[in-house]
C-alpha cells in the first residue's frame, strides 16, 4: 500500500514545502518587487473550486463513496483553505506592497496554492500506484 508508507513523510513534506514557498512569496510581495498579486489569487481561486467540484464529483461517481487516495491526503484542508484565503484576498481592494498584513495574506495564498498542488500530484501518484484502493470495486 502507497499510502500506509509514506502518510507522515508526505504530509510533512508538504507543509515544510508549502511554508517555504510561502514565505518567499511573502517576501518578494514585502519588497515591492511584484506591485500585483491579483493574477496568483485568481489561479488559487479558479483551482480550489475546480478541485471542489472534482471532490463531488469523486463523491457521487465513485462506488465506495470517496477514494481513499484521496481522504488519506490532506486535499480537503487545501481546497478549503484555497477558496477562503483567495475569496478574503479579492475582498481586500487595495493590497499595498510592503505592508505586513498583504504579504501575510498574500503567503497564506501561496501556501494553500502550493499544498493544493502538491496534494494533486500525491492524488495521482497513488492512484497509479494502488489503483486496487481508489474507486474501484475488489
Amino acid at each position: 500500500m502507497y499510502r500506509e508508507k509514506s502518510n507522515n513523510c508526505s504530509c510533512l513534506f508538504n507543509i515544510i514545502s508549502s511554508l517555504i514557498v510561502a514565505v518567499a512569496v511573502a517576501g518578494v510581495f514585502f519588497a515591492g518587487l511584484i506591485t500585483s498579486i491579483v493574477a496568483l489569487v485568481y489561479i488559487t481561486l479558479i483551482l480550489g473550486i475546480l478541485g471542489l467540484i472534482g471532490l463531488i464529483l469523486v463523491g457521487i461517481f465513485c462506488k465506495k463513496s470517496i477514494c481513499t487516495c484521496v481522504s488519506s491526503t490532506g486535499f480537503i484542508t487545501s481546497i478549503i483553505g484555497s477558496i477562503i484565503t483567495s475569496s478574503f484576498a479579492l475582498a481586500v481592494t487595495a493590497l499595498a506592497a510592503a505592508s505586513l498584513p498583504a504579504a501575510i495574506l498574500v503567503g497564506a495564498v501561496a501556501f494553500f496554492l502550493v499544498s493544493f498542488l502538491i496534494n494533486v500530484i500525491d492524488i495521482i501518484i497513488c492512484i497509479f500506484c494502488n489503483t486496487k484502493s481508489c474507486c474501484y470495486d475488489d
